[in-house]
C-alpha cells in the first residue's frame, strides 16, 4: 500500500508570523479596493491651494465631479468655474449660468466670488443633452454645442486650451475692467 503524505503547516512562532504576515498582505489589496479610474482622477488634482479650505470657494478650474460624486463629497449633478475672459485668472464673481436639458427644463445657478457654480440633485436631474448660456449683466453667451452628459464643465474646459481642453469657460471674449479684489 502506497502511503499518503500530507502537507502540514508550519509550527512555531515565526511560522505563524509569516501566515500573519502572508494573511495580511493577501487582504490588503481589498482594503484598498476602489475605482481605481477614479483614485488616480482625485490623485491628478493634486493637493489643494494653500489658505483656501475645502468648500464652495476651493479648486476653482478644476472637474468638479471627481469628488463630488456623492460618496467621496456632497453630489453635484453639474458644476463648474467661469472665468472672465478667456485668458484671464479673474473669477467671474455673480454670473448666472442658464441650463436646459433635452426635456426643455430650464435650472439657473449663479457663480460665486471664486467663480464657482453647482446644482445638487434634487435641484437638477439633467436629460441629456444640455444647452448652457452665460449671463452678467446685459452681456450674454451661449455655448456653441450642448453638454452630452459629464456635468463638470472642467472635464472639456480645462485652463488652457489645446488638443483635449476648448479652453476655460468665460463671459467676456476680452477681459472688462477688472472687479474689485477680494471675495465677499
Amino acid at each position: 500500500m502506497a502511503s499518503e503524505t500530507s502537507a502540514r503547516a508550519p509550527r512555531g512562532p515565526l511560522a505563524r508570523m509569516g501566515l500573519l504576515a502572508a494573511s495580511l498582505l493577501a487582504a490588503s489589496p481589498l482594503a484598498a479596493c476602489g475605482d481605481p479610474v477614479k483614485d488616480l482622477a482625485v490623485e491628478a488634482l493634486g493637493p489643494e491651494a494653500p489658505g483656501v479650505p475645502e468648500g464652495p470657494l476651493h479648486r476653482p478650474g478644476q472637474p468638479c465631479l471627481v469628488c463630488h460624486d456623492g460618496a467621496t463629497a456632497r453630489a453635484y449633478s453639474v458644476a463648474g468655474t467661469v472665468y472672465l475672459a478667456p485668458d484671464s485668472e479673474e473669477p467671474a464673481a455673480g454670473t448666472s449660468v442658464h441650463l436646459i436639458d433635452a426635456e426643455g427644463q430650464r435650472f439657473t445657478a449663479v457663480t460665486n466670488c471664486a467663480g464657482n457654480f453647482f446644482l445638487q440633485p434634487g435641484e437638477l436631474e439633467p436629460s441629456y443633452p444640455l444647452w448652457t448660456a452665460l449671463r452678467a449683466g446685459t452681456w450674454q453667451i451661449a455655448m456653441e454645442s450642448p453638454i452630452h452628459g459629464e456635468g463638470s464643465c472642467a472635464a472639456c474646459h480645462g485652463l488652457a486650451p489645446g488638443p483635449s481642453s476648448a479652453g476655460r469657460v468665460y463671459v467676456f471674449p476680452i477681459a472688462p475692467e477688472p472687479p474689485p479684489a477680494g471675495c465677499r
